[in-house]
């Protein structure tokens, strides 16, 4: 196959269903993954280069009988989008505080949006190295990058934790012509942000620079520029996407 083959978790909506039509767009083969059933002809995608499986990131049997499929198939991965993530939140729509986390939330947080994304880059880098390119994004999160008004502590230490792992690949796998790379969404139109409730939400756009939330698109074309081939030189960056609300 001459096109490259990206894989995006957590893809069936939100960021993760944008970065595949954006993908798609730029001339990827895509393939998508998710816990919950993808329905390709539904979302448009039903005559484009993508293939849809369903299954958990955390599930290394899964991730590495995927590979091995994926690679039977249609060849080796060459990009590595890691969306997949939790956010967990109470009945009212707030996050547990720090006294308040029980412990299973803090493993199961971590164990998705941290641990899984550290073994699908050691499954994947490999495939890469024999390519002689690569390009993993993570997607953290203003969370990640600052303080939180609405994310609990396990998913603001997950995803600060993102931010570390991504500049260890981008120093160590620079040389075979492997990036890596974070994106780090602010306020996005998502089903997670929704969770929060209207109100909320409509509070924290007052308080963004353009008095908006951001469209999970607008993340989708970030990823998929980081993805590029001419993106070779962005390596080790963090890119705030949040129309103002973090500036470093």
């Amino acid at each position: 196959m001459d096109k490259k083959i990206a894989l995006v978790t957590g893809s069936a909506k939100g960021i993760g269903l944008a970065t595949v039509n954006s993908l798609v767009a730029a001339g990827r083969f895509v393939v998508m993954i998710d816990k919950a059933p993808i329905d390709l002809a539904q979302l448009g995608l039903g005559s484009k280069s993508v293939l849809a499986f369903r299954g958990d990131v955390t599930d290394q049997g899964f991730m590495a009988r995927l590979r091995e499929q994926i690679n039977a198939q249609l060849g080796k991965v060459s990009i590595l989008v890691n969306n997949a993530g939790i956010s967990p939140k109470r009945a009212d729509g707030r996050s547990n505080g720090v006294l308040d986390l029980p412990l299973d939330e803090w493993n199961n947080v971590l164990q998705v949006n941290l641990t899984s994304v550290m073994l699908a880059c050691q499954l994947f880098l490999p495939d890469m190295k024999a390519n002689a390119f690569g390009r993993i994004v993570n997607v953290s999160s203003l969370a990640g990058r600052s303080k939180s008004v609405v994310a609990g502590p396990s998913y603001m230490a997950s995803k600060a934790g993102l931010l570390g792992l991504t500049r260890a690949i981008a120093s160590e796998m620079g040389t075979f012509g492997i990036t890596a790379n974070c994106v780090a969404p602010g306020r996005i139109l998502t089903d997670m942000a929704m969770q929060a409730g209207e109100e909320v939400n409509r509070q924290y756009a007052e308080q963004i620079p353009v008095k908006r939330i951001g469209t999970p698109q607008e993340v989708g074309d970030a990823i998929a520029f980081l993805c590029a081939d001419t993106s070779g030189f962005i390596n080790g960056a963090t890119l705030d996407i949040n129309g103002g609300f973090f500036m470093s």
